[in-house]
């Protein structure tokens, strides 16, 4: 039994790799889908560029296949930055030996913050499982979650004590509210 072998042309060759090489690479149609969804549903918003930061902070975005898991993602994301301002304000609290009260501020923070994350955990599960039809109440629950901010300064700006926390909670409030209108897009 003799078999044949031929040789495989390299033209040939050379041109499937290229298109396997190709379907993978940005810019290509498999990629280009979650970069198109992520412009659309980002064109929508109020804040665009930080819609895109938002949600490309994030490798499930790469993932995602509509905008209601652009949505989860952006809870998500905006979630773990109210996580990054909880630690920050658990460090200010105990650091704070010279500046008593920023220290106590800063813990109270810290604690607003753990009632925001538990929340917001609450939110994510919302906007991950809201059934058909929308759910109005999922865009309303989110948006709420950047009153734990606002309340964090205000504590700062009643003391008339600087807040050591207010880029981050700025950028809390502001994450929220992007993460907001994407779950509003929903409906």
């Amino acid at each position: 039994m003799a078999t044949t072998m031929t040789r495989a042309n390299p033209n040939s060759l050379l041109a499937v790799l290229l298109c396997a090489a190709a379907s993978v690479l940005p810019g290509s149609s498999a990629a280009a889908a979650p970069s198109q969804l992520i412009s659309q549903t980002c064109s929508r918003t109020s804040n665009e560029r930080l819609c895109i930061d938002l949600l490309q902070s994030s490798n499930r975005s790469a993932t995602a296949t509509s905008v209601r898991d652009l949505a989860v993602v952006a809870v998500t994301a905006a979630r773990r930055s109210a996580l990054r301002a909880r630690i920050l304000a658990l460090e200010l609290s105990r650091g704070a030996r010279g500046a008593a009260v920023a220290g106590r501020l800063a813990g109270r923070c810290a604690a607003l913050y753990a009632d925001c994350l538990r929340a917001s955990a609450r939110a994510v599960g919302r906007v991950s499982y809201m059934p058909e039809p929308y759910d109005e109440g999922a865009a309303d629950t989110v948006s709420a979650l950047r009153r734990f901010p606002e309340e964090c300064e205000g504590m700062f700006s009643e003391a008339r004590v600087a807040s050591p926390l207010e880029k981050v909670s700025r950028e809390v409030e502001e994450r929220f509210g992007v993460a907001a209108e994407i779950v509003r897009l929903l409906g």
